[in-house]
């Protein structure tokens, strides 16, 4: 850039906007962001990389600024902040995603990852395979990935994976080469007005594909069948390549080719399945858990033969793949508890993550903490949501974290109507964290799994209570992690 532009993040704490704040300044502009709080799980890095970072939002903050990138979630929080109204009288108002399609995407071989749920995983296992394969990509997923040290890894090519978010219709924003779509179901209702919407919106991504449109899904998927029924003549028009993949049930559908997962089995370090294409077949290791990673892996694996790399660097990228921050990640093991803090916010994710923990670990009791995310969810999903949680061996409900929803008018639910679904003998509501920690202290005994849920302020507890396990008298065993420090 022969001069470079300034861009100022609104609401730089969040969990996609710190990512490409920290690219966008590696690549080369200025930059600087404001939040809320001046503290946060992903505000390391952005501290690291002398990123100033202001606290609340000010008209001011716009002095000598080519753009102002915002989060999405602050037009339902505060859409007439002077910030805000100024930014658009300027003409330089646009969400983060938006400023992402627009100039970091710009000249790259865009690789963009959606679906409802697993999209930051897989974001970020593509990267690593394009990593190890030796092709050095750009990267953004919504998460922390410890050996980048945030969601962003910096880059050296002409490669570029993201995460592509359905939420405000946010990856209508970008134009990529190949997308991989791991599944396609109903959520934000605070946003999508019925599961139609949903669909619509994907099938405009869908359409977004440039050259060689390639188009890597999970046939498994009852969303992503009933898109791909809707759109077949399109993609025919359009000449985009389908790709399928499953692990039990195939789709009937002209795919250009398909890849088939199958469970070998697992124990407490690793997950072995095999992979089958046409009529080769190749065996993988992985160190994530449930067969809902290696439905995800099969689509990176599937993006990664059309790229053209090699198997023995993909097997190499997976098997050494130890996950990312907030997904099944274990915080530490005291007294042979173990406490994993995991992201999980929608009732398939919740079922997923129990099952993977009872495939897992099939003799120890699955205690799962969990932080409802929106009232909205939670009415829309209430049936899903006990079933879900009734798989568990004993459940802890905290307080629904209201997000978006804080200032809208939304009628509270009972979380009691759900604890009485799962049953009062297995579950129980506890509205502060305080009582949650107390709660934990009493029941956990050893060989429990403690698994916490949410994408809020769930994160402060699985450390709190980690915390108050130290306390009670033990020491770490067998990890890396430092409580409250990761």
């Amino acid at each position: 850039m022969s001069k470079k532009m300034s861009v100022h993040f609104m609401g730089i704490g969040g969990s996609g906007v710190a990512p490409i704040a920290i690219i966008a300044k590696k690549m080369g502009f200025e930059v600087s962001g404001c939040d809320a709080a001046t503290e946060g799980y992903y505000y390391n890095k952005l501290k690291e990389l002398n990123i100033e970072i202001m606290k609340g939002h000010d008209e001011q903050h716009l002095n000598g600024i080519d753009v102002l990138a915002v989060t999405p979630a602050i037009f339902d929080l505060n859409p007439d902040h002077p910030e805000i109204v100024q930014a658009g009288e300027k003409d330089i108002l646009m969400t983060w995603q938006e400023f992402m399609g627009k100039y970091i995407q710009k000249d790259k071989k865009t690789i963009a990852i959606s679906g409802t749920h697993g999209k930051s995983t897989t974001t970020v296992l593509m990267a690593n395979v394009l990593e190890v394969a030796g092709l050095e990509p750009w990267a953004l997923a919504g998460t922390i990935y410890k050996p980048w040290g945030s969601g962003a890894r910096i880059g050296d090519s002409e490669f570029f994976v993201c995460e592509a978010d359905e939420f405000n219709n946010n990856f209508h924003n970008y134009h990529p080469e190949i997308e991989i779509i791991n599944n396609i179901e109903m959520d934000h209702p605070e946003f999508f007005e019925d599961f139609t919407e949903v669909k619509n919106s994907f099938k405009k991504f869908i359409m977004n594909l440039t050259q060689p449109k390639i188009l890597v899904v999970n046939e498994e998927s009852q969303g992503i069948r009933e898109v791909l029924g809707e759109l077949k003549e399109e993609i025919i028009k359009n000449d985009i390549k389908v790709i399928g993949y499953y692990i039990k049930d195939k789709y009937e559908f002209p795919f250009y080719k398909e890849y088939k997962g199958s469970f070998i089995g697992c124990d407490l370090e690793k997950t072995m399945f095999e992979v089958t294409c046409s009529n080769s077949t190749e065996k993988f290791e992985m160190m994530l858990k449930g067969l809902h990673n290696i439905s995800n892996i099969l689509g990176v694996i599937a993006a990664s033969m059309e790229i053209g790399i090699e198997t023995s660097k993909m097997k190499d990228a997976i098997k050494t793949f130890e996950g990312i921050g907030r997904r099944s990640e274990l915080i530490c093991s005291i007294n042979d508890i173990m406490v994993f803090d995991d992201y999980a916010h929608h009732p398939t994710e919740v079922s997923a993550v129990i099952n993977a923990f009872k495939l897992s670990y099939p003799d120890r009791r699955i205690i799962i903490v969990i932080e409802p995310h929106q009232i909205s969810r939670l009415n829309l999903f209430f049936e899903e949501f006990s079933q879900a949680l009734s798989l568990a061996d004993y459940v802890i409900v905290t307080k629904v974290f209201l997000g978006r929803e804080k200032h809208k008018k939304i009628e509270p639910i009972d979380i009691n109507q759900i604890i009485s679904k799962i049953g009062v003998h297995k579950a129980v509501y506890e509205e502060k964290f305080d009582a949650v920690l107390k709660h934990v202290s009493t029941i956990v005994k050893e060989g429990d799994t403690i698994v916490v849920l949410g994408a809020g302020e769930s994160y402060k507890l699985t450390r709190e209570i980690a915390k108050r396990l130290t306390t009670v008298g033990g020491k770490y065993k067998n990890h890396n992690y430092i409580c409250g420090e990761n």
